[in-house]
């Protein structure tokens, strides 16, 4: 005779068919959690417009709904606005939060997962990952450190070699240097060329080397 109850091995713990019934049917009754960390209320698609709710800019963007709206003279996929859709919703890039970035173009097209916060009482939550295009990297030389931050010369290169391009910068901080005996390491001899990646960041121009470290 076949049994009529489950073993799960594992955990020690056994199961009638009858009582396995009754748990997937309270799941079944149970609501959904519309929370950041659940299941998303709705899918939507967004369109960004210009402006930002953050000063200085973040990684929340003003947009309003979009739906597909065939495709235009190139063959690309058009977009229309919703009749009686969404507008002016702040939607928060994840891909972005605590980058202090704004890179997404006016116009980008993101697809949306609106949600309920955990706030008391819950309010409407606007959500998009979208990877930004990277903060670009400038190629610059050294000229001089001073009081904690150095003073360079953009540059770039040609056929002959590198050619300087722009003014100097100055008050340009190393984040690599992290540790007090580190300060001005790049200064290196003055004699030698030293070539280094400049990073555009909200504060302005910074260089991220670490020196090297013996452990």
């Amino acid at each position: 005779m076949a049994s009529d109850r489950l073993k799960a091995d594992r955990d020690g713990v056994r199961l009638d068919r009858a009582e396995g019934r009754e748990v997937e049917s309270a799941r079944a009754k149970s609501p959904p959690e519309f929370t950041p960390g659940g299941s998303a209320f709705r899918i939507l698609w967004c369109r960004t417009k210009s402006g930002s709710p953050g000063d200085p800019p973040d990684e929340r963007y003003f947009a309003d709904e979009v739906l597909p709206d065939g495709a235009d003279e190139g063959g690309h996929l058009a977009w229309a606005a919703v009749p009686g859709g969404l507008e002016d919703i702040v939607v928060h890039n994840v891909a972005e939060a605590g980058r202090e970035t704004h890179l997404l173009e006016e116009g980008t097209v993101l697809r949306v997962e609106e949600r309920l916060d955990g706030s008391a009482p819950p309010e409407m939550v606007y959500l998009a990952q979208a990877e930004a295009a990277s903060t670009p990297a400038h190629l610059a030389r050294i000229i001089a450190y001073e009081s904690g931050a150095y003073t360079v010369q953009p540059v770039r290169r040609e056929a002959g070699g590198f050619v300087n391009d722009g003014p100097e910068i100055e008050g340009v901080v190393n984040l690599g240097e992290i540790q007090p005996d580190e300060e001005g390491y790049l200064a290196g001899p003055a004699a030698a060329d030293r070539y280094v990646p400049l990073i555009e960041t909200p504060a302005g121009w910074a260089i991220i080397l670490h020196p090297p470290r013996m452990v």
